[in-house]
């Protein structure tokens, strides 16, 4: 028996695990990368990091739960103090950040956002809205007048419906 022990402690080491089970909670708060959460029996518990390192790094992936949503969270260290979320049931915004790229989900609002250094998906689709409005072709007589009034009134449609979607 004490060999099947000296076996298991030797395989924590090597691999450097630690044993903790996942700790349900209940978020009270969000601030940045970090939050408030209580556990079952009231205790409260502050900076639960969001991601697994809070280094300022600037390719990651944040998941923000809603407040009052329920999470599970895991220990590196299997202590209170440095635990991670790891599993969210509601959230509230999820972005991704690699390089210059931003992906942004946005449940407060409803939105999508999608951008890099030059641009975003919203800007592209204003400038196209607003080239539509102005379209002039070539015809045997010269040049076209604007487009007619139901081709506006359809391109102002496409305008708020990409407004209600996009940030």
């Amino acid at each position: 028996m004490s060999d099947i022990k000296e076996v298991k402690r030797l395989l924590r080491e090597i691999v450097g695990a630690t044993p903790n089970l996942p700790i349900p909670a209940k978020v009270l708060s969000v601030s940045g990368d970090v939050c408030t959460v209580e556990v079952k029996g009231g205790l409260k518990l502050t900076d639960v990091k969001l991601k697994a390192t809070s280094n300022g790094d600037t390719n990651y992936v944040l998941l923000t739960p809603k407040v009052g949503s329920n999470v599970v969270m895991l220990s590196h260290t299997g202590k209170l103090d440095n635990l991670t979320i790891i599993k969210v049931d509601e959230f509230e915004k999820i972005v991704l950040v690699q390089g210059a790229l931003e992906v942004e989900v946005d449940s407060t609002d409803s939105k999508v956002g999608v951008k890099n250094e030059t641009c975003s998906l919203n800007e592209v689709f204003q400038d196209l809205a607003t080239l539509l409005k102005q379209l002039k072709v070539y015809t045997p007589v010269g040049p076209s007048g604007l487009p007619l009034p139901d081709t506006i009134t359809a391109i102002e449609a496409f305008e708020t419906k990409f407004k209600a979607l996009l940030k």
